[in-house]
């Protein structure tokens, strides 16, 4: 299955024309809305066996105490923390307007799994899948996400605002006040993908419709922290050091033997090398199934 295609209709004409380049709402022929619904959603919540930090919750006050929705359970005789009682649940967001984020589906999910599977086929990332309930009128923070995004909306409708990404190396929070021009207004309904760059601020809220479920597909990439890290690491790879202390003369041809160490490691190296080990050293410090 193409999941890109899925997900984006066309994938040459969006690689060549809207990846990295600004956002987009698409509207693919096949989007993958049968992943998951709202009664989906409250099955697995209904299962009982979901636990922290697979699920949460928040509110407009900040992120809901764990304490609230996951009593200990004792099994066998010992206590387990941080399973989700699905009642509740249901009174927090039915009290408390808050909202449900189920995280790295891709880790349980079957269908979500391979989806992302799918995505980072064709697109040569780590990808990895977030899922949202929110209630009628909650809208969520100005914010950067690490990662090119496409939410799939599945029920209900979200207004969205996505502005530019970051002009200078501060990277969060994002200014409530003043987040850059708008790029892009838009509503997205069920069976419309919208692609958001990576870096680029964003806020979305959910419409009086009612409540809206979305799925969240974050496409990781490296950045300019890994790829410095990843140039040391080439750059001293092989490098042998003399014992110490060493005296004047010593210390001037270790000097020029270094000098001479980093000019060859410098003659070999590529750029395609060096993003591909920042690629490497940047998805293996996310968090795994």
């Amino acid at each position: 299955m193409d999941w890109l295609a899925r997900c984006v209709d066309d994938p040459e004409t969006f690689l060549r024309t809207h990846w990295r380049q600004g956002p987009v709402l698409l509207r693919p022929a096949d989007p993958p809305t049968e992943l998951l619904t709202v009664q989906g959603l409250f099955d697995i919540i209904d299962e009982g066996t979901l636990r922290n930090p697979y699920a949460g919750l928040f509110t407009a006050d900040g992120t809901v105490s764990e304490a609230d929705y996951c009593p200990p359970r004792i099994i066998a005789g010992r206590t387990l923390d941080g399973c989700l009682d699905p009642e509740r649940v249901r009174a927090l967001i039915r009290d408390r307007d808050a909202t449900l984020q189920l995280r790295y589906l891709n880790h349980w999910h079957p269908g979500v799994r391979a989806l992302t599977a799918g995505l980072s086929e064709g697109l040569g990332r780590l990808t990895e899948a977030f899922l949202f309930y929110s209630q009628p009128g909650r809208h969520g923070p100005v914010h950067r996400d690490e990662g090119d995004i496409l939410v799939i909306q599945l029920s209900g409708t979200k207004h969205w605002q996505v502005y530019g990404g970051p002009t200078h190396p501060g990277w969060q929070p994002v200014r409530e006040d003043d987040p850059g021009p708008c790029l892009l207004e838009t509503e997205v309904h069920p069976g419309e993908v919208l692609y958001v760059p990576n870096g680029y601020a964003h806020t979305a809220r959910a419409t009086e419709a009612g409540p809206s479920l979305h799925l969240t597909v974050a496409l990781r990439e490296a950045c300019a922290v890994h790829l410095r890290t990843q140039l040391r690491s080439l750059l001293s790879e092989g490098l042998e050091l003399p014992a110490r202390p060493i005296d004047e003369g010593t210390l001037l041809q270790t000097g020029a033997d270094l000098l001479e160490h980093l000019r060859a490691r410098l003659a070999t190296a590529t750029p395609e090398d060096l993003v591909a080990a920042a690629r490497q050293a940047a998805y293996s410090s996310r968090p795994t199934a």
